[in-house]
């Protein structure tokens, strides 16, 4: 148990794929048939269920960092494929006693299938009943793809791809899927700098947001991203729909489910990344004062009003 580093991941994961016995559970945000295709070719026992879940948002299909045909392929090998448009996760669970989590994703890349590959950081570690509940609770509020869903979404990206197709996302009628509740959270739901002046090369992964963003579409897609979704149903659900640092630092150290648990240190720095991007794309969802010593959150009264209404 421990770290791994590039080509140790695939190492691992190929070894584990082969000593698993029951299930093999996956949740990777982009995903390419040649990586899954690997994976299934490493399992060696029959599987009582094989289950991935991965992103499809419209952006990945288009830039080809995902693979639509992956249904296909989970389709004819008995995998059950799920989507979550807010995934921004990489979790490889083996007999639900297992996991391999860090930066990898599912694709050639990302788990060293060819030469110029990703370098890669992950954790090999165990896990506990009561985390494997929580990932059960992301698959419940995934939709399963089936073939009508395929069939749409294919249309979707085949209007795009002959220029017939004028829009940035997925059909309302897609869209209309997706309006899931958020139960947990990875270090990765968050920004991982402290405003857009400092951007990394990374740091608009977990948003999802094709080359050539606008401030307009940054702030569409941040204010759809798990980390903004779940803050925001916190103060929904709060009687004076207000918190103040503090206790949300402990929230937020209770929901995340990354292994090991970030410390306290770095929950804060997430939580001040996250309200700093809040306040630099000017949300008026959520307003941040700090009336005393510690900085308070509060749903705008705007919001407010849309609750009652």
């Amino acid at each position: 148990m421990g770290l791994l580093f590039s080509d140790e991941i695939k190492n691992q994961l190929e070894c584990e794929l082969k000593l698993a016995e029951n299930d093999i559970q996956i949740i990777s945000a982009y995903c390419k048939k040649a990586a899954i295709k690997f994976v299934d070719d490493c399992i060696l026992n029959p599987m009582q269920r094989k289950r991935l879940m991965v992103r499809f948002s419209f952006a990945d299909i288009v830039s080809g960092a995902s693979d639509l045909e992956v249904y296909e392929f989970c389709r004819n090998n008995g995998w059950e494929l799920y989507m979550r448009l807010d995934l921004h996760a990489k979790t490889y669970i083996f007999d639900k006693l297992r996991c391999i989590i860090g930066s990898a994703n599912l694709t050639s890349r990302g788990v060293n299938l060819m030469e110029e590959s990703n370098y890669e950081i992950a954790f090999l570690s165990t896990i506990s009943g009561d985390e494997i509940s929580r990932i059960d609770m992301l698959f419940d509020d995934a939709v399963q793809i089936d073939d009508d869903l395929y069939k749409a979404l294919t249309e979707c990206a085949n209007k795009h791809n002959t220029g017939s197709y004028a829009k940035s996302d997925w059909d309302e009628s897609i869209l209309r899927l997706f309006d899931t509740k958020v139960d947990v959270l990875f270090t990765y739901d968050f920004p991982n700098c402290d405003s857009l002046s400092n951007l990394k090369p990374d740091s608009l992964d977990f948003l999802g947001v094709p080359p050539g963003w606008t401030t307009t579409s940054l702030k569409k897609a941040f204010m759809k991203c798990n980390a903004y979704r779940w803050l925001k149903s916190v103060l929904e659900q709060k009687e004076d729909n207000e918190i103040y640092f503090g206790e949300l630092s402990a929230l937020i150290h209770d929901v995340i489910i990354n292994d090991p648990k970030p410390y306290r240190k770095e929950v804060k720095e997430l939580q001040s990344n996250l309200l700093n991007w809040i306040v630099e794309l000017d949300l008026d969802e959520i307003q941040i004062d700090r009336p005393k010593h510690s900085q308070r959150i509060k749903l705008s009264q705007q919001q407010k009003c849309s609750i009652l209404a």
